[in-house]
C-alpha cells in the first residue's frame, strides 16, 4: 500500500456533501474513501448520497473508478440507490477491492447524465432540417446539465437559425461564461460577434 506523504490529507466523504462539479462533461465526481474498519457505515453513507442525487433527477448513471480506471460498467442511478443494487455492487465488488488492497481505498464516484446524447440527437435533427426537434433535444440536455457550455452553444445556434436573436445571444453568452478560455467559449464569442454585426446592419438599413 502506498505511503501517505507528510502534510497530505485523505479526502473523506462527509454526510450531505455535494459532488464536485465537472463542467462540459455531463457529470460530477465525488471522492470517496472506503474504510475497511467502518465498511458498512461508509457504504450506507455513500448510498445516502446516491439517493439524494437520484431524487434531484439530474443524473442517470453512476460510475465507480479507482486511480482513473473504471471499475464497473456504468450503473443506472436507480439500481445503485436500490437495496438490491447496493447488495450486489457494494457488498460484493467493492468489498473485494478493499480486501485486495488491505487498507483504506480512495475511489471516485461519478454521477453521469445523458446530456451529451441529447446534444448529439439535437445536432442530427439540425442537420436533417428539423429545427423544432433540435430545440427540444437541446432543451432536454439543458434540463439534465445546466453547467455544460456545449448545451448553451448548441441552443444558441438553434435559436439563431430560428431567427430568435435575443434567445440566441442569451444562450451564447452563457456558453462563453461557462467556458471563457476553451474552444466552446471561443466559438460562442465568434457567433455572438456575427449576431452583433447583423443587428447593426439591420438597424443601419432601416
Amino acid at each position: 500500500m502506498a505511503t501517505k506523504k507528510p502534510g497530505t490529507k485523505s479526502k473523506k466523504l462527509k454526510k450531505g456533501a455535494a459532488p464536485v462539479e465537472s463542467t462540459g462533461g455531463g457529470k460530477s465526481t465525488l471522492p470517496f474513501e472506503i474504510d475497511p474498519d467502518q465498511l458498512e457505515q461508509s457504504l450506507n453513507q455513500l448510498k445516502d448520497q446516491v439517493v439524494t442525487w437520484a431524487k434531484k433527477g439530474r443524473y442517470t448513471k453512476v460510475r465507480f473508478k479507482f486511480r482513473g480506471k473504471q471499475l464497473l460498467p456504468d450503473i443506472p442511478l436507480a439500481a445503485v440507490a436500490a437495496v438490491e443494487g447496493a447488495t450486489f455492487y457494494w457488498a460484493g465488488l467493492l468489498r473485494l477491492l478493499v480486501f485486495n488492497l488491505a487498507g483504506r481505498t480512495l475511489i471516485e464516484v461519478e454521477f453521469v447524465n445523458d446530456s451529451e446524447k441529447k446534444i448529439i440527437e439535437g445536432k442530427e435533427a439540425l442537420l436533417s432540417g428539423d429545427l423544432e426537434a433540435a430545440l427540444a433535444a437541446f432543451e432536454a440536455a439543458l434540463d439534465m446539465d445546466h453547467e455544460n457550455p456545449m448545451v448553451h452553444l448548441n441552443l444558441g445556434v438553434a435559436f439563431k437559425l430560428k431567427g430568435d436573436h435575443v434567445a440566441a445571444r442569451k444562450a451564447l453568452a452563457e456558453a462563453s461564461r461557462l467556458d471563457p478560455k476553451g474552444a466552446t467559449g471561443a466559438e460562442a464569442e465568434r457567433l455572438l460577434r456575427t449576431l452583433r454585426v447583423s443587428t447593426i446592419t439591420i438597424e443601419g438599413d432601416s
